[in-house]
């Protein structure tokens, strides 16, 4: 190799090491953070089968919970349970609703809480089910005694959440009838302090999963247009204002979506089968990230900017838990064998609250409660790929800059 073609080798070397780390993104196979440790784990057995389906901060610093109490693991008779915790899980109080299933739970402004329930029943053959069912919206005061109750007929509840004027908006889906061609319809109930309806809104052709009331005082509504098959592509959200009226209504690649959070950004973050996604103030996808065999029930915002994605490995059958950066990537992930991970909140020292069942035996289960703490700094993390080449690219120009002189 003469030095005029050597020259250019060590060049063209520099160069494409040079071009290897910018098309890299910085830190891509670096390291992960430290996963949060577990600062308290508690379970509840006040029948021999239990799980909680939704869990909410109190103004105490302490925890509500709400779930069922059920005579069979599968099947049998369903109470609702209410659980009143304080920052450590420790049992302080707990109600039951009798004939019911759990649906959503929050605090109101009076320190009191709001419950979504539900019950169902079928009608038909194998062939051709019929839906039928009634929601509840139940007012409980700091205690967990019922102050009143309002009967929402032909609704599935979802999710129930305050309104700035103190009222509630509630969300879920309507049985349509057996003639319709659609199996289900969305429907956001807006009701005053007392529970009883303003307006409502419906969707034909979809059900929604989850909803909340938005920073500007309006609501965003999510779900899939296949409740029954969870195909993928069928995920939507619905953005409307505080009157009801509809501002955007879009879908996206994932089956569905079971839980949403407004970041303080105004963007939403949704996660569902399998999926898991990003979406500006006007729906527009920023990005949707895959996680194969996993069902993500609860998201969550972490202290740091990124996200928590919580819920049950499908393969395993075990609880899990992971928290992502901004722009999705995986930053650290736990598991937590023998469980099911249904809801998910933020606590009040920056940690999470993790909320589903615990199975004791084939025939038994706990509801189950895990506070989790991140660090307080990141675990440092090496140098990426990028960075590598980067310093390798740096040494080669160093080298040859050596062998000119």
């Amino acid at each position: 190799m003469t030095e005029r073609h050597r020259f250019f080798w060590q060049q063209g070397m520099v160069l494409a090491a040079l071009l290897l780390a910018a098309a890299l993104p910085a830190g891509a196979f670096a390291a992960s953070e430290a996963a949060p440790s577990v600062s308290w784990n508690v379970t509840f057995s006040p029948e021999n089968n239990n799980k909680f389906d939704a869990v909410a901060p109190t103004a105490d610093g302490g925890y509500i919970a709400l779930g069922s109490a059920l005579t069979e693991v599968y099947g049998g008779k369903e109470d609702l349970l209410l659980v009143k915790t304080d920052g450590n899980g420790t049992h302080v109080w707990n109600r039951t609703f009798p004939d019911i299933a759990p649906a959503s739970v929050t605090k109101t402004a009076d320190g009191g809480y709001i419950i979504g329930a539900y019950n169902v029943s079928t009608t038909g053959s194998d062939q051709n089910i019929t839906y039928q069912g009634s929601s509840f919206l139940i007012r409980t005061d700091d205690a967990g005694t019922e102050k009143w109750r309002q009967v929402l007929s032909g609704m599935m509840v979802s999710s129930v959440a305050e309104t700035p004027d103190g009222g509630y908006a509630v969300i879920g889906w309507l049985w349509s009838r057996s003639e319709s061609i659609d199996d289900t319809a969305a429907a956001i109930v807006k009701t005053d302090g007392n529970g009883t309806p303003v307006w409502n809104r419906t969707f034909p052709g979809t059900a929604a999963n989850a909803g909340l009331v938005t920073a500007d005082g309006g609501y965003v509504i999510g779900g899939t247009k296949s409740p029954f098959n969870n195909d993928r592509g069928d995920a939507f959200l619905i953005r409307l204002d505080a009157d009801g009226s509809t501002l955007w209504h879009e879908n996206y690649g994932a089956p569905t979506i079971y839980d949403i959070k407004e970041a303080d950004d105004g963007r939403f973050v949704y996660a569902g089968n399998y999926w898991y996604g990003l979406v500006d103030a006007n729906g527009e996808e920023i990005w949707l990230k895959n996680m194969e065999g996993l069902t993500g029930y609860a998201v969550g915002l972490r202290p740091s900017g990124g996200y928590l994605i919580a819920g049950t490995d499908q393969r395993s059958s075990e609880g899990f838990a992971f928290g992502t950066d901004g722009d999705g990537a995986i930053q650290w992930n736990t598991t937590f064998p023998a469980t099911g991970v249904y809801a998910a909140g933020n606590a009040p020292d920056g940690g999470y609250v993790l909320a589903g069942i615990r199975f004791l035996s084939p025939d038994t289960s706990a509801a189950w409660l895990v506070g989790l703490e991140e660090p307080a700094e990141p675990a440092p993390t090496t140098p990426g790929f990028g960075a590598a080449v980067a310093g390798t690219a740096l040494l080669l120009l160093v080298a040859e800059r050596k062998m000119r002189r």
